[in-house]
């Protein structure tokens, strides 16, 4: 199948190519970017951060009956934030640019995070790109492996371990990284910054240098809590009392899962290729979502 021609809408929305469902969806589109009804993502919906850049794309089919809402999400989102750019894949008459598709729409953001499927809900479609924006936005920061580097030396040298609820981990991570964006430093997310009309981020980090994770107050919170005031950090004696307690409340639940995986991956060992492969293997990987989203 030959790489099709695109047409690109507002210089950041590309149609790839613009025929069939794209074709027919052009309207609406265009009405998003001139002041039209948004029926997905409404004003409320924030990006992780106003300083990095997105680029979503996506893979739809005409005879895929969710792909228009995928569409209309995608037009919204680029029309509302400059910072977002959308290619949009019509593989009834093009060659999707990521493989392999197993289903409709498919997406990729930052050429690294992959998902499939969309919701069909207004506040879930909400939820559910925020998510993912953010998930992209830590995993292709340029900075990600120098911080969390520093997290785990500074972990090491003093005997500390990081947050053991992964969730609350990535999340302190991401607001760090905001942090650095922002400011050029990962101050804790925790503490207020002290700031000066105008202040260079210079002036900024002489005003908040204790305020740099690892922050000077750590020791002191986790002497008294068991944990930094953010959470990032926590005592050997307080990560095993966590583990404790979670395993009271939800070991059961691990077992089934554990039961369920193992039954899965000699399914796929049986399963070489094909989207019986493939099925295993997605429902293998959201069961380990499942693992480790358990509540703490």
């Amino acid at each position: 199948m030959a790489v099709a021609d695109a047409e690109v809408i507002a210089g950041r929305l590309h149609l790839i190519p613009p025929r069939g469902m794209l074709a027919e969806l052009k309207p609406t589109i265009l009405r998003k970017f001139s002041g039209g009804e948004f029926k997905y993502i409404g004003e409320g919906f924030k990006l992780p951060s106003s300083r990095a850049s997105f680029e979503v794309e996506v893979v739809v089919d005409d005879g895929c009956g969710v792909c228009p809402v995928a569409v209309e999400v995608l037009s919204e989102l680029v029309a509302r934030f400059s910072n977002i750019t959308a290619k949009i894949y019509n593989m009834t008459y093009t060659k999707p640019p990521f493989e392999p598709i197993t289903a409709t729409p498919a997406f990729r953001i930052n050429g690294k995070v992959r998902f499939t499927g969309i919701p069909l809900d207004p506040d879930s479609i909400n939820r559910y790109f925020s998510e993912l924006l953010k998930e992209a936005y830590i995993a292709t920061h340029p900075k990600l492996q120098w911080l969390i580097d520093r997290i785990r030396s500074y972990a090491e040298m003093h005997g500390y371990r990081r947050n053991p609820n992964d969730a609350a981990y990535m999340n302190l991570i991401c607001k760090l990284l905001v942090n650095i964006d922002e400011y050029g430093y990962p101050y804790c997310p925790c503490r207020p910054l002290k700031k000066v009309a105008g202040a260079t981020p210079t002036q900024i980090y002489e005003l908040n240098k204790d305020k740099v994770c690892p922050c000077m107050y750590a020791p002191m919170d986790i002497r008294k809590f068991g944990h930094c005031l953010c959470g990032l950090f926590y005592s050997k004696e307080k990560v095993d009392e966590y583990i404790r307690e979670r395993l009271e409340k939800y070991g059961w639940v691990v077992k089934e899962i554990e039961h369920v995986q193992r039954a899965l991956e000699e399914l796929k060992k049986r399963v070489v290729s094909g989207r019986g492969r493939a099925l295993a293997e997605s429902i293998i990987n959201r069961l380990q979502d499942i693992y480790v989203s358990l509540p703490d």
